[in-house]
């Protein structure tokens, strides 16, 4: 049986007003409406990103308004069990909220290894048989070559040298599209070979800072390639930048890793606001830390640069490795 209290209802109440009115409602013998207002408070809070600690000290504080005005130890228990029902009901949306995370992080992670897969096998197919195919042409011209003038055979070299550069191409896009190293050495090896690449293409100078401290989970591994990859085209083609700084490091069971550049910058406010913008691959980015449970900060004003931190989380195991000095 609910224990009859008195409601006060303030007007134009804020929300924890209406929380401890509706939570009141719900002990005085409210019933289902009572709860079912609990669940609309806690959709409430969820779009107003309300965190479970702000839910839980705002709970605490009414609970204690209630327990102190109770009369026998009964019924101050009573007032303890209607209230964990209150808020088990308010913070059902918070669970429903969780477990779609869950499920949306879970297929986003098996669509990127689906991705990373089919990456793979493009870059080896443009390695192994387009290698094969131009194998095969240079002996089909070497052949050509013999039964022909000297004038048409110095024109024939100068055809296998076009050719040998486009071997060279298709063997640097194979390996920067996923790279062996990678696989074989890990990430940080892999950003050193991406780096050498890039700063040699573009004329851009690019500093590392990172110690190999072991290898880590290959879907770790994989993200945080992709991430510096993203970021330094970024670096070259939006911000035109004249300096690159890439640092890892680990604090504690965290692994970081911070790719920052002098280029023009941008609104990291705005960026997402923009109709029909991608944000410079940022939102990919984010999606694809998420999926291994990181998070991506973003930090660029016009005229001063751009710096991306990821912060991910390692397994006990993984972290105990040696570290990572920035």
């Amino acid at each position: 049986m609910k224990i009859a209290i008195r409601r006060e209802v303030k007007p134009h109440a804020g929300f924890e007003d209406e929380y401890r009115s509706s939570l009141l409602e719900y002990v005085a013998g409210g019933g289902e409406p009572a709860l079912g207002r609990a669940y609309e408070l806690g959709r409430r809070a969820l779009t107003e990103q309300k965190s479970l600690v702000e839910m839980a000290s705002l709970h605490h504080q009414a609970v204690l308004a209630l327990v102190r005005d109770a009369q026998s130890e009964k019924h101050r228990e009573e007032l303890l069990r209607s209230s964990s029902e209150f808020l088990a009901e308010c913070l059902s949306p918070y669970e429903m909220a969780h477990r779609g995370f869950q499920d949306a992080v879970k297929a986003l992670r098996q669509l990127n290894e689906t991705l990373e897969e089919e990456i793979k096998r493009i870059a080896y197919a443009v390695h192994d048989e387009a290698g094969q195919l131009l194998v095969a042409v240079h002996l089909a011209l070497a052949e050509v070559a013999l039964d022909l003038p000297k004038p048409q055979q110095a024109q024939v070299a100068q055809i296998k040298e076009l050719l040998n550069q486009v071997e060279k191409h298709l063997r640097r896009y194979s390996h920067e599209l996923r790279p062996t190293i990678l696989d074989d050495l890990g990430w940080i090896p892999a950003i050193r070979f991406l780096a050498e690449g890039v700063s040699k293409r573009a004329d851009l100078p690019i500093h590392i800072d990172a110690a190999d401290s072991g290898r880590l989970p290959g879907a770790v591994e994989t993200t945080l390639y992709r991430i510096v990859q993203e970021a330094l085209t970024n670096a070259v083609k939006h911000a035109k930048a004249s300096n690159v700084w890439i640092r890892a490091w680990r604090e504690n069971l965290v692994l970081c890793c911070s790719i920052r550049d002098d280029g023009g910058g941008f609104d990291s406010g705005q960026v997402h606001a923009i109709p029909g913008r991608k944000g410079l691959g940022l939102i990919a980015m984010r999606e694809r830390v998420s999926a291994i449970g990181g998070t991506l900060h973003v930090e660029s004003r016009p005229g001063q640069g751009t710096e991306l931190c990821v912060r991910v989380p390692l397994e006990g195991d993984h972290a105990n490795s040696n570290r990572a000095r920035g």
